[in-house]
């Protein structure tokens, strides 16, 4: 868990131009890194197989998440998967559903929306991959894929599964390009 949270707060201090060991003082700079310490936690506890402290903790975690909503507008179910290196560039109306999973690095800004939709043996909730960005406003929703390497444009509506490399947008969103987001995401190579 540590390691993720080093790797979270190191993708503020990297579009600073700070060292790595600078990681930490971002929670300070960054109200945004709240909900992801908070989501960390949450994914920690649920994942506790020690049930009297793992209630506990759930008390504590309830508690932090609901004064994280309410100062951020960001909310993070402790039951979705995200890799390291999130980066959340901006406070406001985020919510990110208990199905999601969402790969490495990824960007994400206001406004977004990854929730689950859908009837039957079509209800399901977004996969995400490695390296996407998510421009201000996109709604990802459903049983839906979105591979590596993915630039979601603005305000976008995703209803279809995105191949690698695909730049789409518009409602519903469409593929524009295969140029993707390597141009839009900043992280330290290791």
């Amino acid at each position: 868990m540590f390691e993720l949270i080093i790797e979270d707060l190191d993708s503020y201090a990297y579009r600073l131009g700070l060292p790595k060991w600078t990681a930490p003082l971002m929670i300070f700079l960054y109200p945004a890194t709240w909900a992801i310490l908070v989501y960390r936690f949450g994914h920690w506890v649920h994942n506790w197989d020690v049930p009297l402290i793992r209630h506990f903790f759930l008390i504590i975690y309830f508690i932090l998440k609901r004064i994280t909503e309410v100062f951020t507008n960001i909310q993070i179910s402790s039951n979705t998967t995200i890799g390291k290196g999130i980066f959340i560039a901006h406070l406001g109306d985020i919510v990110i559903s208990s199905g999601s999973k969402i790969g490495k690095y990824p960007s994400i800004h206001q406004g977004i929306t990854i929730g689950g939709a859908g009837r039957g043996k079509k209800y399901g909730d977004p996969i995400v991959g490695d390296f996407v960005y998510l421009g201000a406003g996109a709604k990802l929703i459903g049983k839906i894929e979105v591979g590596n390497d993915v630039m979601i444009g603005a305000n976008a509506v995703v209803t279809k599964s995105i191949p690698d490399n695909a730049s789409v947008g518009g409602i519903p969103a469409e593929i524009i390009n295969y140029k993707g987001s390597k141009d839009f995401i900043h992280f330290r190579e290791n």
